[in-house]
């Protein structure tokens, strides 16, 4: 399974690195239009599936669109500098097509802070899914294999949106929290409750959101998980 960071996607120019607490993430980017004229309208009923996946125009006018509209951000060919989400982590199926739809309709906006524009009414639907044709070709395919539990409970808890156990996303890889925690007798008590009530200044200016919808027992495995080393 990929370690897919799965909560910020698409279109979306982020500059989560903005001194300002209210985080406006393209500032006065103006988002560009699509010319979909060339693609098989969708109608007004949203799809949950991409209905283009491998078609050559589609992927043609996403690769244009994205470079328009989410480059700056995600990355050139959807290979991201850090500021963003690598997309290329985004599996390939009906979940992860639902999640992309929405989160580019509605953008990312929590605690004030807009980390990603909405963009319904911007982009239509034929446009939202030529993206998605594109960035299924820089998807970085790997080999299935056993889901652990722990990944599962982080995935389904939202946490794999903003970190990865080796690799910094909008958050702290896992093992870096590890490692910065390690000699901390009380290292589990103070993540639970900055988990919990959320906040910023320890990783950097963005801001986590609060987790306590998260059931509590759940949140203390996945820290004493991710202590371990997220293995």
């Amino acid at each position: 399974m990929q370690a897919a960071i799965r909560f910020l996607t698409a279109a979306a120019l982020m500059a989560a690195a903005a001194a300002s607490p209210i985080v406006h993430a393209h500032g006065d980017v103006t988002p560009q239009a699509v010319d979909v004229s060339t693609l098989k309208p969708l109608g007004d009923q949203k799809h949950d599936e991409n209905p283009y996946r491998g078609d050559k125009e589609a992927i043609r006018i996403g690769s244009s669109a994205y470079n328009q509209n989410c480059a700056r951000c995600h990355g050139l060919e959807a290979i991201s500098g850090g500021i963003a989400p690598d997309l290329r982590k985004l599996p390939i199926d009906k979940e992860t097509d639902i999640y992309f739809r929405d989160s580019v309709l509605r953008g990312k906006v929590r605690n004030g802070a807009v980390y990603m524009p909405p963009f319904e009414g911007m982009l239509s639907q034929e446009a939202i899914w030529a993206l998605r044709s594109y960035l299924d070709t820089r998807a970085e395919v790997e080999a299935p294999g056993p889901v652990s539990a722990m990944t599962a409970l982080a995935k389904k808890s939202n946490c794999l949106s903003c970190h990865a156990v080796d690799a910094r996303g909008v958050g702290p890889a896992y093992r870096e929290v590890a490692k910065k925690y390690a000699n901390d007798k009380k290292a589990e008590a103070k993540l639970l409750a900055k988990v919990k009530k959320g906040g910023s200044g320890t990783w950097g200016k963005v801001p986590m959101p609060p987790m306590d919808a998260v059931p509590e027992d759940d949140l203390k495995a996945l820290i004493k998980w991710i202590m371990a080393g997220a293995n």
